[in-house]
């Protein structure tokens, strides 16, 4: 067997190429921090509400403002963030340029029509006006904060009891799930789907020098090739994959999710990437085709696994009840969601063990596809 030196050889070219090992390693848990600074401070997305309040002096309007005000995450964080404007057409521009989520105006007889009604119990109070874009999904949430408040402080003011009640359950940990927990399982990916260039170049720097035919008439097989390789980039994905995780728990992220099961994903994602990325290189002949045309599966994955934006699920086929999507197709994609319900719902083996199937299985079979190419191309 000749895999143990095998592995060393490729363990030492991996140290001399230094900067592609620092760049694999350090990619993600530099993305970890970037995210944070940007969302890791929202324990619940605060939405900003642009408000022209025209019934200045009325004490029904001050009243409402106070109790929109007034609500807060269980962090005791404002979920809305009141911005006064005094003109239409300027909130109207903050929506357009993102600086407002939503647009609202009290009419200036708001507290006398409210007064009005309440002392004759007939007739409507004058209507709020709402204005945002449909399109933004802030705009949506603010505005459903918006209205059951209202409807609440008019129902608790009118003595107008709404005749149902909706009770609220969370479905992942017993602390608010943020933008940047949500973003973690996917930059988890991210870190392994690094070692795409790493594995590429242990098999390019071979034809580059010329040293794949020698190996190919050595008694090392291509079965000992292959796994001494797979070992050094299952060792370098788990590293980047550790340290990304670190970096998540040294900017307060939390996680009750279980660790062999985190593991056990971690490594098959590694294994499932060295499988694509053998295919890779089996049409790139040196370093600067890997780093040039290798980016475009690079960008693939990423896109495509929910690394760099969730996306729409389309179809494709059902398997013992679970659903099968068409970015499933990579593993990478399953992954992302496996790691989800690991980390942000605490779940099970029961709960994932159509994932650890199906992408072990997938795995296989691109690793197959990457070993045929790889013996057709090279004679080995």
């Amino acid at each position: 067997m000749k895999i143990i030196p095998n592995f060393i050889k490729t363990f030492k070219e991996n140290l001399r190429d230094w900067k592609i090992l620092v760049l694999v390693i350090l990619f993600a848990p530099f993305f970890v921090y970037l995210m944070n600074l940007y969302l890791g401070d929202s324990g619940m997305s605060t939405y900003k509400v642009a408000l022209l309040n025209l019934d200045k002096n009325g004490i029904y309007s001050n009243e409402l403002i106070n109790i929109w005000e007034k609500i807060t995450t269980e962090d005791s964080k404002s979920v809305l963030k009141i911005l006064s404007v005094y003109d239409r057409e300027s909130a109207k521009k903050m929506i357009k340029n993102k600086s407002a989520d939503i647009f609202i105006t009290i009419p200036e007889d708001f507290s006398v029509s409210f007064l009005k009604y309440l002392k004759i119990k007939t007739g409507l109070i004058s209507a709020l006006v709402s204005y945002g874009e449909p399109a933004n999904i802030k705009y949506m949430m603010a505005a459903s904060f918006i209205d059951y408040t209202t409807y609440n402080y008019i129902g608790l003011r009118t003595g107008l009891e709404i005749p149902i009640n909706i009770i609220f359950e969370s479905a992942g940990n017993e602390k608010v799930i943020s933008d940047f927990d949500l973003y973690v399982p996917a930059l988890l990916v991210l870190s392994m789907i690094m070692i795409l260039f790493t594995t590429g170049a242990s098999i390019i720097r071979e034809v580059e020098k010329e040293t794949i035919t020698r190996l190919s008439l050595s008694p090392l097989s291509s079965f000992e090739f292959m796994t001494a390789l797979s070992m050094n980039q299952l060792i370098i994905g788990i590293s980047s994959l550790l340290l990304t995780v670190l970096a998540a728990f040294s900017v307060g992220y939390k996680t009750k999710g279980s660790i062999l099961l985190f593991l056990i994903i971690g490594i098959i994602t590694c294994f499932s990437v060295i499988s694509i990325s053998i295919i890779i290189s089996c049409f790139i002949n040196n370093m600067f085709g890997l780093l040039t045309i290798g980016c475009f599966p690079f960008f693939v994955l990423m896109f495509f696994s929910d690394s760099f934006m969730p996306l729409p699920k389309i179809n494709l086929i059902k398997l013992s009840g679970n659903q099968v999507y068409l970015n499933d197709l990579l593993p990478t994609a399953t992954a992302t969601r496996a790691f989800s319900k690991i980390l942000s719902y605490n779940s099970e083996w029961a709960d994932i063990q159509f994932e650890i199937l199906w992408m072990v299985c997938l795995s296989c079979v691109y690793f197959s596809i990457g070993v045929f190419l790889f013996k057709r191309k090279y004679k080995y």
